[in-house]
Protein backbone atom coordinates (compact mmCIF):
# COMPACT_ATOMS: atom_id res chain seq x y z
CA UNK A 1 0.00 0.00 0.00
CA UNK A 2 2.29 2.70 -1.25
CA UNK A 3 1.76 6.26 -2.35
CA UNK A 4 2.61 7.58 -5.76
CA UNK A 5 3.40 11.21 -6.43
CA UNK A 6 3.18 12.76 -9.84
CA UNK A 7 3.84 16.37 -10.60
CA UNK A 8 1.70 18.05 -13.20
CA UNK A 9 4.23 20.49 -14.54
CA UNK A 10 7.73 19.39 -13.70
CA UNK A 11 9.19 22.36 -15.54
CA UNK A 12 7.39 25.07 -13.58
CA UNK A 13 8.70 26.51 -10.32
CA UNK A 14 5.36 26.90 -8.55
CA UNK A 15 3.84 23.61 -9.46
CA UNK A 16 1.03 21.79 -7.71
CA UNK A 17 1.31 18.13 -6.90
CA UNK A 18 -1.35 15.53 -7.42
CA UNK A 19 -1.47 12.54 -5.07
CA UNK A 20 -2.92 9.14 -5.96
CA UNK A 21 -3.69 6.55 -3.26
CA UNK A 22 -4.48 2.96 -4.26
CA UNK A 23 -6.58 1.10 -1.67
CA UNK A 24 -6.79 -2.71 -1.31
CA UNK A 25 -9.20 -4.43 -3.64
CA UNK A 26 -12.66 -5.00 -2.19
CA UNK A 27 -13.99 -8.49 -2.81
CA UNK A 28 -17.70 -8.97 -3.49
CA UNK A 29 -19.00 -12.55 -3.53
CA UNK A 30 -22.09 -13.26 -5.60
CA UNK A 31 -23.69 -16.63 -4.95
CA UNK A 32 -25.95 -18.40 -7.42
CA UNK A 33 -27.89 -21.36 -5.95
CA UNK A 34 -29.08 -24.32 -8.01
CA UNK A 35 -31.57 -26.83 -6.60
CA UNK A 36 -31.51 -30.50 -7.46
CA UNK A 37 -33.47 -33.50 -6.17
CA UNK A 38 -31.84 -36.76 -5.09
CA UNK A 39 -34.11 -39.78 -4.65
CA UNK A 40 -32.81 -42.16 -1.96
CA UNK A 41 -34.05 -45.74 -2.15
CA UNK A 42 -33.68 -47.92 0.96
CA UNK A 43 -34.47 -51.56 0.16
CA UNK A 44 -35.52 -53.87 3.01
CA UNK A 45 -34.91 -57.60 3.26
CA UNK A 46 -36.90 -59.70 5.74
CA UNK A 47 -35.17 -62.80 7.14
CA UNK A 48 -37.30 -65.32 9.04
CA UNK A 49 -35.38 -67.16 11.80
CA UNK A 50 -36.47 -70.47 13.32
CA UNK A 51 -34.88 -70.67 16.78
CA UNK A 52 -34.34 -73.66 19.07
CA UNK A 53 -33.48 -72.99 22.71
CA UNK A 54 -31.43 -75.56 24.62
CA UNK A 55 -31.65 -75.28 28.42
CA UNK A 56 -28.43 -76.35 30.14
CA UNK A 57 -28.93 -77.00 33.85
CA UNK A 58 -25.74 -76.80 35.92
CA UNK A 59 -25.43 -78.06 39.52
CA UNK A 60 -22.62 -77.17 41.91
CA UNK A 61 -22.41 -79.31 45.04
CA UNK A 62 -20.57 -77.40 47.81
CA UNK A 63 -18.22 -78.72 50.47
CA UNK A 64 -17.12 -76.54 53.36
CA UNK A 65 -13.84 -76.36 55.27
CA UNK A 66 -12.31 -74.06 57.89
CA UNK A 67 -8.95 -72.29 57.63
CA UNK A 68 -7.18 -70.58 60.53
CA UNK A 69 -5.42 -67.43 59.43
CA UNK A 70 -2.85 -65.21 61.20
CA UNK A 71 -1.95 -61.72 59.99
CA UNK A 72 1.38 -60.27 61.20
CA UNK A 73 2.10 -56.54 60.80
CA UNK A 74 5.40 -54.95 61.89
CA UNK A 75 5.53 -51.33 63.10
CA UNK A 76 8.49 -49.12 64.06
CA UNK A 77 7.40 -47.02 67.06
CA UNK A 78 10.81 -45.60 68.03
CA UNK A 79 12.27 -45.56 71.55
CA UNK A 80 9.45 -43.69 73.36
CA UNK A 81 7.04 -46.28 74.79
CA UNK A 82 4.36 -43.63 75.39
CA UNK A 83 4.48 -42.28 71.80
CA UNK A 84 1.81 -43.22 69.29
CA UNK A 85 3.99 -42.27 66.27
CA UNK A 86 4.34 -45.69 64.74
CA UNK A 87 5.03 -46.38 61.08
CA UNK A 88 4.56 -49.63 59.28
CA UNK A 89 7.83 -51.29 58.23
CA UNK A 90 6.56 -54.36 56.38
CA UNK A 91 3.49 -55.27 54.39
CA UNK A 92 0.83 -57.44 55.97
CA UNK A 93 1.83 -61.10 55.96
CA UNK A 94 -0.90 -63.71 55.82
CA UNK A 95 0.36 -66.99 57.23
CA UNK A 96 -1.91 -69.86 56.25
CA UNK A 97 -0.07 -72.69 57.96
CA UNK A 98 3.23 -71.75 56.29
CA UNK A 99 6.56 -71.52 58.06
CA UNK A 100 7.89 -68.28 59.58
CA UNK A 101 11.40 -69.54 60.26
CA UNK A 102 10.10 -72.26 62.59
CA UNK A 103 9.84 -75.84 61.46
CA UNK A 104 6.46 -76.41 63.13
CA UNK A 105 4.64 -73.62 61.20
CA UNK A 106 4.19 -71.45 64.29
CA UNK A 107 4.14 -67.72 63.55
CA UNK A 108 4.61 -66.55 67.11
CA UNK A 109 8.33 -65.67 66.80
CA UNK A 110 9.68 -62.13 66.53
CA UNK A 111 10.74 -60.71 63.16
CA UNK A 112 14.44 -60.58 62.37
CA UNK A 113 16.16 -57.26 63.02
CA UNK A 114 13.86 -56.25 65.92
CA UNK A 115 14.96 -55.70 69.47
CA UNK A 116 12.77 -54.77 72.41
CA UNK A 117 13.89 -51.88 74.59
Amino acid sequence: MGRRYRSQNDNQQNCSQEETIVHPTERVVKTRTNHRTVRNIHPTEVENVNRTIVRNENYYPVTESNVNETVVEDYDCGSDVNSSNCRRVSPANTNNGGSNGNSNGCSCGRSKGWSWI
